[in-house]
């Protein structure tokens, strides 16, 4: 309950006061201003799917807000009446129509609480990732894709899938369109719903297991049909009733999952317009909790500059500078091998490989200032990488370390 669905039940109650006003309203605004308080994930999404709309565009599907929607309840929200919730939303209706004043950001608060809602339920989870992965995806409001892109993190996190882990040899090559057709044949004859008991044999489990494993192996090479193919398989997977196959699906949604979250998060990461910064951070501070201790070598792997980004001049690394500390931050925390190994993507080239020791070398070298915003942080980081004992400014020691050490 936020201030004015308080002062409403104290309307015309003139003896509490202003400091019996006050007493009431402050644990009350407390506890209970969001949205999305107290909402289950189910009511979550339906909200978000009464607010948000996706329609198609000129080149990619528009993410737009309805200016009216319907609504939770207060009192479905607010902790003093949740014991009694279901007995009022019975009553007096769960939900009611309103003008939302800020649409945009009433989706956020209620991407902000659901994935604390889903928790490792793999179905709810599922919605969640597709809710969040269009948002993410699509929206041209940079807040709102990265409140997405943290709801996208964290609903991988909860349901264990293993995104940015490797092996890299084949990441991100796009499905073989001659297997994806015939598995979506199968699957459409072989739903739960238009299964015929009669003609529903092994053999045809069989087939329908390998379409399951044939259209989730490789990402799809289409944004939306990824997104397309997560919701499809949620659908598969809450109907399937042949226990036989529910460890089948269950899989191949949640292939669908990793790859929908690696390619949102690739395209955010290789996205260079300058209005996007924030959310790009956002994505790289993701990929380091989700890489872990490979995620500094994936990350200079994934923004190092494309064919066509070199050939319109852009430097081999974004030169925004937050972008540039963030990069040497994360390369300053590794030592041993990890700050001499790589990663190398499909379809690029050995030069296309930086280490973060790499990384660190380049940007002290070519840094030609001593007030550059960039040489002394990285001079630091990569003393401390190399257990020096003290950080020297002068960066002759850089380039001697790095002859040395070369073959």
């Amino acid at each position: 309950m936020c201030e004015r669905e308080v002062n409403t039940l104290l309307r015309g109650r003139g003896q509490f006061g202003r400091w019996g006003r006050g007493l009431v309203l402050a644990p009350l605004l407390a506890t209970a201003c969001s949205v999305a308080a107290n909402l289950s994930s189910s009511e979550i999404l339906g909200e978000v799917d009464r607010i948000v709309r996706v329609e198609p565009g000129t080149e990619s599907p528009q993410i737009t807000y309805a200016p009216r929607a319907a609504v939770s309840q207060f009192y479905m929200r607010w902790p003093i009446t949740y014991p009694f919730r279901w007995l009022f939303g019975a009553v007096f209706g769960r939900d009611h129509e309103v003008e939302l004043g800020n649409p945009a950001e009433h989706v956020r608060e209620l991407l902000r609480e659901l994935p604390d809602e889903t928790g490792d339920d793999l179905i709810a989870g599922a919605a969640g990732v597709s809710r969040c992965g269009w948002i993410a995806e699509f929206d041209h409001h940079e807040q709102s894709r990265i409140v997405a892109v943290d709801g996208l993190a964290q609903l991988a996190q909860q349901l264990g899938l293993e995104v940015f882990t490797g092996p890299f040899d084949q990441f991100g090559l796009p499905a073989d369109a001659a297997r994806i057709t015939p598995a979506r044949a199968v699957l459409q004859t072989g739903r739960p719903d238009g299964r015929d008991a009669r003609t529903w044999h092994e053999a045809a489990r069989q087939s329908y297991a390998e379409a399951l494993a044939a259209i989730s192996e490789r990402p799809l090479a289409d944004r939306v049909e990824r997104l397309q193919l997560v919701e499809d398989l949620t659908a598969l997977a809450q109907a399937e009733t042949d226990v036989l196959l529910r460890a089948a699906v269950a899989a191949a949604l949640r292939r669908s999952m990793r790859h929908q979250l690696e390619g949102t998060f690739r395209d955010v990461l290789r996205d260079r317009r300058s209005g996007g910064v924030d959310l790009r951070l956002t994505v790289m501070e993701q990929v380091r909790r989700l890489a872990g201790g490979k995620a500094a070598s994936l990350l200079l792997a994934l923004m190092v500059a494309t064919p066509d980004q070199l050939a319109r001049g852009e430097p081999r690394f974004e030169s925004d500078a937050l972008i540039q500390l963030r990069l040497i931050h994360y390369c300053g925390q590794l030592r041993g091998e990890p700050l001499h190994t790589g990663v190398k993507l499909p379809g690029q080239k050995d030069w296309d490989v930086t280490t973060p020791a790499e990384f660190l070398v380049t940007t002290i070298l070519n840094e030609q200032a001593y007030y550059s915003k960039l040489r002394t942080p990285a001079l630091a980081a990569l003393s401390w990488s190399l257990g020096r004992a003290r950080i020297d400014p002068d960066p002759t020691w850089v380039r001697q370390w790095n002859d040395e050490r070369r073959p």
